[in-house]
C-alpha cells in the first residue's frame, strides 16, 4: 500500500497541481461539446520507441505518402460537430483527409488513390484520427488518469497536463496518451500517443474556436458550406478499407 502511494506522496511535496486529472478531462470534453467548430495549424511527428519506452531514432513527419520534416504551418485542420473534419496538407507533399460524418477519405495525390474508411468502424475499434475529443473520451474509459507537470515552455498557471494509461493492455492497443490543455480556453495544445512501439507527438497552434452560442449570434462565422464534403478527383481510384 505504501509503495502504491509513494508517487502521490512525492508529488505532494511539490507545489500543488491546480486541477485533478478528472476535472481537466471533464471540463475539456464539456467545452468540446459546446463548440460548433475549431480550426488550428498542426505539426505531427512520429518517433520509434526504445525498449524502455523512451523516444529514439530519427523523428519523421507523418503525412500521407511518407512526407518528412514538415513545419507546423504545413497542415491546416478544421473540425466540427458530427465527427466532421478536414485536414489539408500543403508541404512538402500535398494531401487531403476529410471526415464527413460517415466516411473518412484519405487522398494520396502522389499515387492517384483514395482510401475510404467507415467512421462507425473506426469508432468501434478506437480509431478516430481527426475526432480528437472522441478519441480522448474513448481512451479515458478504461484508463488510469494521472496528472503530470506540463514541462518547459508551458505556463503552469494556464496549462494542465494529464496522461491516460490503460488498466488492461490489449493487443494492438495504446500504451499511453498524454494531453496538454489550455485551461483558460479549454483547448488541446498537444497530444502524445504511444502505441505499437511508435510515439506520435501532435502539437496545435493558431487555435480558433466558435461556440454554438456565438454562431447563433453571428451566423456569418460559419465555416464555408460543403467544406466537409469530399469529391474524388477524376482518375483517382478509391479503395475501401475495412477494419
Amino acid at each position: 500500500m505504501l509503495l502504491a502511494l509513494a508517487p502521490a506522496l512525492l508529488c505532494a511535496r511539490e507545489a500543488p497541481l491546480r486541477f485533478l486529472p478528472g476535472d481537466v478531462l471533464q471540463s475539456l470534453l464539456e467545452a468540446s461539446d459546446r463548440r460548433a467548430w475549431t480550426t488550428a495549424q498542426v505539426d505531427k511527428i512520429e518517433m520509434n520507441l526504445g525498449p524502455t519506452g523512451d523516444a529514439k531514432g530519427k523523428a519523421k513527419g507523418a503525412a500521407p505518402g511518407g512526407a518528412q520534416g514538415e513545419s507546423p504551418s504545413s497542415r491546416s485542420l478544421m473540425t466540427a460537430s458530427g465527427s466532421r473534419a478536414r485536414l489539408e496538407i500543403q508541404t512538402p507533399a500535398p494531401g487531403l483527409i476529410v471526415a464527413d460524418g460517415k466516411h473518412l477519405w484519405v487522398e494520396l495525390p502522389q499515387v492517384d488513390q483514395v482510401y475510404r474508411y467507415d467512421q462507425a468502424q473506426m469508432a468501434a475499434s478506437g480509431n478516430f484520427f481527426l475526432d480528437l475529443a472522441s478519441s480522448i473520451r474513448h481512451y479515458a474509459k478504461g484508463s488510469v488518469k494521472r496528472r503530470f507537470r506540463p514541462g518547459d515552455g508551458y505556463d503552469e498557471t494556464r496549462v494542465s497536463a494529464f496522461e491516460l494509461v490503460p488498466l488492461r493492455r490489449e493487443p494492438g492497443g495504446f500504451e499511453r496518451m498524454r494531453v496538454w490543455v489550455d485551461t483558460r480556453r479549454w483547448v488541446v495544445l498537444r497530444v502524445q500517443l504511444d502505441s505499437g512501439g511508435t510515439r506520435s507527438d501532435i502539437r496545435f497552434s493558431h487555435i480558433q474556436v466558435m461556440s454554438w452560442k456565438g454562431l447563433r449570434a453571428d451566423p456569418g462565422q460559419a465555416l464555408p458550406k460543403g467544406i466537409f464534403k469530399y469529391t474524388r478527383p477524376k482518375a483517382f481510384e478509391v479503395f475501401k478499407i475495412d477494419l
